[in-house]
C-alpha cells in the first residue's frame, strides 16, 4: 500500500502522535545543542583562567631573564665582579623558584622512559618552555667574580628569554581570541616542534662550555622522539 494511502486513513489521534513526536525530536536537539554550547564555553572559562595563570608565571619569568641578560652584560663589563654577587644570588633563587612554579603548568614529558627514580614531578623530561628556564640559572650560576668576561652569557639568556616567549605564547594560543569572535573553539591545534629543536641547541651550547652541569643530552633522537609523543598527544 503506499504510502499517501496508510497517511489518508490517519485520524486526528495519529496525526497528534506524529506532531507530538516531531515536536519531542525537535527539542531534543534544541537542548542538546543548548547544553553542548554551554559545555564549550565552560571549557573555555576554565582555559581562560588557566591561561591567565600561566601568563601571570611567564610575565615574572621573562622579567627575571631580562635581569639576568643585563647582569650578564654588567659581568662581562664590570671592573669588580664581586658587587654582581648578590643580585646574581638573588636572580638565582627566583629563577630556581619560577622553574618549579613553571611545573605546575608544563608537566615533564616521557615520566614512564627517564628519571624514574626521582618524585613525580620530576619524572620524564623537562619541555623546552621549562628547560629555558633552568638553562638561563645555570648560566648565571656560572657568573662569578672569577669567571672570564664574556657576551656569550649575555646572549645565552637572551636566546632563554625567546625560547619562553614562544613557548608560552604557542601554549596560550593568543591569535586564537579573535577566532572566538567568529565560532567557539574548545582548544585544539597543531603541535608546534620547533621548541623541542631550540631547547637541543641550548642545550648542546651549555654542556659544551660548562660539561660538568646536569644536562642530559638533547641529540637528534631525543628530538624525533620528542616530537613523536607530542604528535601522539595532540
Amino acid at each position: 500500500m503506499p504510502v499517501y494511502a496508510v497517511w489518508a486513513n490517519w485520524g486526528v489521534t495519529e496525526w497528534v502522535a506524529v506532531a507530538s513526536a516531531a515536536l519531542a525530536l525537535a527539542s531534543f536537539l534544541f537542548n542538546w545543542s543548548v547544553v553542548s554550547r554551554q559545555a564549550s564555553m565552560q571549557a573555555e572559562a576554565l582555559k581562560s583562567q588557566l591561561d591567565r595563570d600561566v601568563l601571570e608565571w611567564a610575565h615574572e619569568t621573562i622579567d627575571a631573564l631580562s635581569e639576568g641578560v643585563w647582569l650578564a652584560r654588567a659581568h662581562a663589563n664590570a671592573q669588580n665582579r664581586a658587587v654582581l654577587s648578590e643580585p646574581l644570588a638573588k636572580l638565582s633563587w627566583r629563577l630556581s623558584s619560577l622553574a618549579d612554579r613553571g611545573r605546575m603548568f608544563f608537566p615533564n614529558l616521557a615520566p614512564d622512559a627517564h628519571g624514574t627514580d626521582k618524585p613525580g614531578a620530576f619524572q620524564g623530561y623537562r619541555p623546552p618552555v621549562l628547560d629555558a628556564v633552568l638553562f638561563a640559572l645555570y648560566q648565571v650560576e656560572q657568573l662569578t667574580p672569577v669567571a672570564p668576561s664574556t657576551e656569550m652569557a649575555m646572549k645565552f639568556i637572551q636566546d632563554c628569554r625567546r625560547l619562553l616567549v614562544s613557548e608560552v605564547q604557542y601554549a596560550i594560543d593568543p591569535r586564537r581570541k579573535g577566532r572566538m569572535l567568529t565560532r567557539l573553539m574548545t582548544g585544539a591545534k597543531k603541535t608546534d616542534v620547533a621548541g623541542f629543536r631550540m631547547a637541543a641547541d641550548l642545550a648542546t651550547s651549555m654542556r659544551m662550555r660548562y660539561p660538568e652541569l646536569p644536562i642530559s643530552d638533547r641529540g637528534a633522537d631525543w628530538i624525533t622522539e620528542m616530537e613523536r609523543r607530542m604528535r601522539r598527544a595532540h
